[in-house]
């Protein structure tokens, strides 16, 4: 069966608060690399419990999830970058695609192609259904993350919509010490000195 779709908003969230300098280039692992340019992606159904949801209401459920997926990107920096010749991901904090669909008409419940992951880490996409339904999807590229990161990120970015501070894992960015890359990517970076010619 094939769905229509209507888009109703596009835009960029970005990091609640920038990356640090030192942290602007993460490594890929050679794993990492030999990764196929897909993404990994769920969809998470939600009815709603009474026929009265408004659009304020849908509205409001929108824009914290904004305001919370901003703040949980501060902690996986690398997803709102971009990846760069399957070497390396520019941390530039550039941010993630965040669409919103709804109407009677969809065709598509991701927000792009999963078998495109060239170079944006992530995506989501907001579906709202004529049953008053929502569905939530995270696209999240096998380039930079496997399905555990995938949920780690999906439950850190729960914990930080319902406020518990105490639930959210933060990542651990080890993999290209564990499994050298098999390129050497990363750019020289410049130097910047006050001394005279």
């Amino acid at each position: 069966m094939m769905l229509e779709v209507e888009v109703t908003s596009k835009e960029i969230i970005k990091p609640s608060t920038p990356t640090a300098h030192q942290l602007r280039h993460y490594q890929l692992s050679s794993l990492d690399q030999c990764n196929l340019p897909v993404y990994n992606h769920l969809v998470l159904f939600y009815p709603t419990k009474n026929d009265n949801v408004q659009i304020d209401n849908i509205k409001n459920i929108l824009n914290h999830l904004k305001l919370s997926v901003s703040e949980a990107l501060t902690y996986f920096y690398p997803l709102a970058g971009r990846i760069k010749d399957n070497s390396f991901v520019d941390c530039n904090d550039e941010g993630i695609p965040f669409s919103t669909k709804s109407g009677p008409k969809r065709n598509k419940l991701y927000p792009f192609a999963l078998d495109a992951a060239a170079e944006l880490p992530m995506g989501i996409q907001f579906n709202s259904f004529d049953c008053r339904g929502m569905g939530i999807n995270l696209c999240i590229s096998h380039k930079i993350g496997d399905v555990l990161s995938y949920f780690t990120f999906q439950n850190t970015w729960a914990a930080v919509t319902r406020g518990d501070q105490k639930k959210i894992v933060l990542p651990e960015s080890v993999s290209a010490k564990l499994f050298p890359p098999l390129i050497t990517p990363l750019p020289e970076q410049e130097v910047v000195t006050n001394k005279k010619k």
